[in-house]
């Protein structure tokens, strides 16, 4: 008999989930413990485990849809079953709309000479673009890596996606040949919609190529008439690209396969790294990309690939004629541009924020920065800020909070975002257990992240979290400024460039290492008593940096 497998609960406040993609496939043999799909939550995405063995008989909520929580999202049983008596307990919507979308499609045919939902099944398996961070909508194809004709082989790296948040690859899931691009590098297209199609290995690329031109502009909805009218197995076996996770493959070195990223292959390539000398620390052993970088840093390599570092820096702007008047360059929005002017115009009016200032005496952090310097220890101003911003949270409970819904979420944790400036805006990448760590480790950490931000190469779990961020612009030599809160944490700390001021101590005119911070939080979750005890313990810690020890 048929088991459901139903939409887990994956987080306190999740209500439904959407599939981001199968693991499997109909007809795969499952074993209890498997990761069988991908489900985007509120928070992030997680992969669904089985808890039985069997075969996976039926797909009920296809890749790009919404389930609510508890409801079928597929059947296991016996090899050969089919899920007959589970159809009708699959989400209602979903197979509602099934019948109508067939029953439109029997009379298309005799309409449409050209019966593109017969050659959009026929073009293969739909490469469908993935959701690569739980703010996407949209991606672009930066570049392709392969080429149509191009053999692929499972793991291979297809195209260079940009999302709202960095830039990321697209895996293939099975072997075959590249058979038609449906978006062009610079283009975007929707989660879950065709970006290409993968002629399976064994079956002819041939039949498909005269229907491609004519088809181009209907290839959307081709593939979903396609895929719906197929099977179940159809939506399963189109790919999507794995955010974090492992297509299903044996360990580390069995069967001689090496488990690496295709980014960490083409860095080591580059950088003369045998890569099968490298220990990989990614999930079941695979090499990912600090991997390669930390064999790098040991010396297991020269890494002469600095051309396109130097490529990047850019050459100085081309002095201008006198007289001569250039025309404005146009250049489109970037997609984390996007997501920045969408979630900032929602936060500003919907959270209603309140400001705290103070300053800051900051003469004994600089000498303790300056005696690290000494000892040769990369350890910065703003490390030292972000340790005493987590103690500080840390011995303020009540700030360590984020909304979520009609709920507020108390953090046993104490997670501190860093905001940090990109070409095309900012992101937060997120110091987990601040409070815990050594200057040292946050620096290190912090340095790394940041690198990897700029460019676009964090994972989501690297920036989603936290209820803090510290925002530093004293590098600039700003002085004071008020910063946004980034949703949903419920504060940030606006940090000025640390100045020589006039001051008055005990009566007398001084002059000390000055600093302004401005809090900014979110009036729903935290009052304006809570955060001024906040700035006095993190203005203390600041002032007496040998606290940070206790």
């Amino acid at each position: 008999m048929a088991t459901p497998i139903q939409m887990p609960s994956l987080s306190p406040t999740m209500k439904e989930g959407k599939i981001v993609k199968w693991l499997k496939k109909v007809g795969d043999k499952i074993s209890s413990g498997d990761a069988i799909a991908e489900v985007e939550t509120d928070k992030s995405n997680l992969e669904v485990e089985a808890f039985d063995d069997g075969y996976l008989i039926e797909i009920a909520v296809p890749e790009g849809e919404v389930a609510t929580v508890g409801s079928p999202i597929g059947f296991l049983g016996a090899k050969g079953e089919k899920a007959t008596g589970g159809a009708p307990l699959a989400p209602a919507p979903q197979k509602a709309e099934a019948p109508k979308a067939a029953a439109p499609a029997a009379p298309k045919p005799p309409e449409q000479a050209p019966a593109p939902a017969a050659s959009g099944a026929g073009e293969g398996i739909a490469i469908l673009m993935p959701s690569l961070s739980p703010t996407m909508t949209e991606g672009k194809i930066v570049k392709w890596l392969k080429k149509e004709g191009d053999k692929v082989s499972s793991g291979d790296a297809i195209a260079e996606v940009e999302t709202d948040k960095s830039n990321l690859e697209v895996e293939a899931y099975d072997d075959g040949t590249l058979g038609r691009i449906t978006v062009q590098a610079g283009d975007m297209a929707k989660v879950g919609a065709p970006i290409a199609f993968l002629t399976p290995k064994g079956a002819k690329a041939g039949a498909s190529a005269p229907a491609a031109a004519p088809q181009a502009p209907a290839a959307p909805k081709a593939a979903a008439q396609g895929s719906g009218a197929a099977a179940p197995s159809a939506p399963a076996g189109g790919q999507v690209v794995p955010l974090r996770r492992e297509p299903q493959a044996p360990a580390s070195g069995a069967g001689g396969r090496l488990r690496a990223s295709p980014l960490a292959k083409r860095m080591a390539q580059e950088r003369g790294l045998d890569i099968s000398q490298v220990r990989g620390t990614g999930p079941l052993g695979r090499v990912v990309k600090r991997d390669v970088e930390q064999a790098l840093g040991q010396g297991l390599a020269k890494a002469p690939a600095q051309a396109p570092a130097a490529k990047k820096a850019g050459a100085p702007p081309e002095v201008r004629a006198f007289g001569t008047r250039p025309e404005p360059q146009a250049v489109p929005m970037s997609s984390m541009r996007k997501v920045i002017g969408q979630r900032m115009s929602e936060v500003k009016p919907g959270v209603p924020h309140f400001y705290l200032t103070v300053e800051v005496e900051m003469d004994a952090a600089v000498k303790i920065r300056e005696e690290a310097k000494a000892l040769d220890l990369k350890v910065s101003v703003n490390d030292i800020i972000v340790k005493a911003a987590a103690i500080a949270l840390r011995r303020s409970p009540k700030m360590n909070v984020s909304l979520q819904g009609d709920q507020v979420l108390h953090y046993g944790t104490v997670d501190v975002g860093i905001a940090v400036a990109i070409e095309d805006g900012l992101i937060t990448p997120i110091i987990r257990d601040a409070d815990l760590k050594g200057l040292q480790a946050i620096s290190a950490e912090s340095r790394d992240m940041a690198e990897r931000a700029r460019k676009r190469a964090l994972k989501p779990a690297e920036y989603n979290g936290g209820s803090l961020t510290v925002s530093n612009l004293g590098m600039y030599g700003i002085d004071q400024f008020i910063a946004v809160i980034n949703p949903p944490q419920s504060a940030i700390i606006a940090v000025g460039a640390v100045a020589e001021k006039a001051v008055v101590r005990d009566g007398q005119l001084a002059v000390r290492k000055m600093m302004t911070v401005t809090l900014s939080g979110d009036h729903r979750v935290i009052d304006g008593a809570t955060g001024a005890e906040y700035l006095r313990e993190l203005k203390g810690l600041l002032e007496h940096p040998s606290r940070l020890l206790f």
